[in-house]
């Protein structure tokens, strides 16, 4: 178990972590921030870190593999009433480039560091890190937002082959405390940015950091295997993707990367 005693006063954040429950064990993060939401138990920046997660949740309903009490495992409960539902693809952008920031310091080789649209890190081919972002809407803004984050830290191994740890990168074990309390710094400076609609900053820190901008990739699209060239996200976060004879846009899970052929 790591220890978390008073750690919402060691923070040095205005926001994120403020408000800051530490649960050994749960099923999921972001289901728990839920219930807190229902409850109305939360500040904006409200942090719920466990040491076990055991039914993570991923994308369109995949699972999370994450070993006790060796990894980075949380959510953020988030308002950002000031986006436009039609903007809520620059939270995103604002989370993936905060997790960027942070991990930046701390791989071997910055350059191999990126993001995987729509909302992974990958070192080198292999992922690293996994965002959930679970949105509430109001009309035609966001009301509230739940960020779950998952790194992988101190894991040695792991189901998946594509999957890898910074231990493994760096030969390191890393104090857990200390890393989120530098990724919830990371985290709000982006927000805070967000929040004043530094729009174009944002898109264009996301496209420098981008898996594959500019470079043929390998691609499966309605069981069809392609090469094509990432050319950026459009404003409502669609994957742009220049094939040999056509420009197309893509939602998540309209194309799927082949990164075993990378």
């Amino acid at each position: 178990m790591q220890n978390y005693e008073n750690f919402s006063k060691k923070i040095k954040t205005l926001c994120i972590g403020q408000d800051f429950r530490y649960l050994p064990t749960c099923p999921s993060t972001n289901d728990y921030a839920f219930e807190l939401l229902a409850k109305e138990d939360f500040f904006e920046g409200t942090t719920i870190l466990t040491d076990c997660q055991t039914a993570g949740k991923g994308q369109q309903n995949s699972s999370w593999e994450a070993e006790p009490y060796q990894n980075i495992t949380l959510s953020v409960i988030l308002c950002p009433q000031f986006l436009k539902a039609s903007e809520q693809f620059y939270l995103n952008i604002a989370i993936t480039l905060a997790i960027h920031d942070f991990l930046s310091c701390l791989v071997p080789e910055v350059a191999l560091l990126k993001i995987k649209w729509s909302n992974d890190l990958l070192y080198g081919n292999r992922k690293i890190c996994g965002i959930l972002i679970q949105n509430v809407i109001a009309g035609e803004n966001i009301a509230k937002s739940v960020v779950g984050i998952g790194i992988n830290i101190n894991q040695k191994k792991f189901k998946h082959p594509q999957a890898v740890s910074l231990s493994q990168l760096t030969g390191l074990m890393y104090d857990l405390p200390f890393l989120v309390h530098k990724l919830l710094e990371n985290l709000e400076s982006r927000y805070f940015q967000l929040r004043q609609k530094k729009f174009d900053v944002l898109r264009k820190n996301y496209d420098e950091r981008m898996f594959g901008f500019r470079e043929w990739l390998w691609f499966r699209r309605e069981n069809q295997i392609l090469q094509g060239k990432i050319c950026g996200i459009d404003e409502i976060g669609r994957l742009q993707v220049a094939f040999q004879d056509k420009f197309q846009t893509f939602q998540f899970k309209e194309i799927e990367f082949l990164l075993e052929r990378m």
